[in-house]
């Protein structure tokens, strides 16, 4: 973004000679701070606010921006109750869970698994993009939808606890809802629980993808961990 900036206000032709200004925050994935600095950018006479990441700064951002009719233009965010006709000064660059998550269904209906367990982060991006997965689960009579939450701030120690739990459930179809991590702690967890064999099925929403895109090349040898995950991506 800030080459970008830089290459906007080196060309003349494009503003006229007008300088563009890039301010960038960090909300710390946390939406008190989120909602601070949307008002701080906007006091600053931003023209359009891009981002957040995080679907639950979105809301109270788009709030913000809505009220005032700052533009805004969500990269990531993809909570599906999130909605033009609820904030219309805001613009996605991205599909919703809801869209993901009908794929995430079709694939289960396909090989006829009837049991799923869903892990997830439990804040509204999680709890939203599931809900959205148990309405087309619904659509193909799966029976048995079982929800693990896990906190917004979790240890290596929920997540090894959340798959021993899962265990005692009985199905071994997964579909992981949860924020990027570089670290890819459920699929490190899963492996040495020894649930990264061919008896498991895992499949990852855009999240997984997001990580990818944000590892170095050196660091692509820790993707040793995602053999055999499937990550559908929606057709635009």
């Amino acid at each position: 973004m800030e080459t970008t900036n830089s290459d906007i206000n080196e060309s003349p032709m494009i503003l006229n000679g007008n300088d563009f200004n890039l301010i960038m925050k960090d909300a710390n994935c946390n939406a008190f701070l989120g909602s601070i600095e949307a008002f701080q950018v906007i006091e600053q006479e931003a023209v359009a606010i891009i981002g957040p990441q995080s679907s639950s700064i979105a809301h109270m951002v788009s709030s913000i921006a809505n009220s005032l009719q700052v533009p805004l233009v969500l990269y990531a965010t993809t909570d599906s109750s999130l909605s033009a006709k609820q904030f219309s000064f805001f613009v996605w660059t991205v599909q919703s869970d809801s869209n993901q998550m009908t794929v995430m269904a079709s694939l289960v209906d396909f090989y006829g698994w009837k049991e799923v367990i869903a892990i997830y982060v439990d804040d509204d991006y999680g709890r939203n993009g599931i809900a959205a997965l148990n309405n087309e689960l619904d659509k193909q009579m799966v029976k048995s939808f079982y929800r693990l939450p896990l906190p917004l701030y979790l240890k290596q120690s929920d997540i090894v606890a959340l798959l021993k739990e899962s265990k005692l459930l009985g199905p071994r179809v997964y579909i992981v809802h949860v924020n990027p991590d570089p670290q890819l702690r459920i699929f490190v967890a899963a492996e040495m629980l020894q649930m990264m064999t061919s008896d498991y099925v895992w499949f990852a929403t855009d999240w997984i993808s997001t990580t990818i895109d944000s590892f170095a090349l050196m660091n692509r040898t820790a993707l040793r961990v995602l053999q055999g995950v499937v990550v559908p991506i929606p057709n635009p």
